[in-house]
């Protein structure tokens, strides 16, 4: 019984890795830190129009294509079907 739970864990875990949502929960200390790389990400949003500047850059910044994320606070988790 064990083994066929394990065996099916490991079927669903591949399925879902090959077909990725493109979204994460990220958590930080506490909600001035939040606040700040918030606003940091999403430097200008004057009126409406999207004329954000690009956000601090790493070498990781082009692999992870962070010119295309949106950065928003997370919705309440009672409104998120995990």
């Amino acid at each position: 019984m064990e083994e066929k739970i394990r065996e099916e864990y490991r079927d669903e875990r591949e399925r879902v890795n090959k077909k990725p949502l493109g979204m994460a929960f990220v958590t930080f200390q506490n909600e001035t830190i939040t606040a700040t790389i918030l606003k940091d990400f999403n430097a200008c949003k004057c009126q409406g129009c999207h004329c954000r500047r690009e956000p601090k850059s790493s070498s990781f910044s082009k692999n992870l294509e962070t010119h295309n994320w949106t950065v928003t606070y997370a919705p309440h988790p009672q409104n998120v079907y995990w």
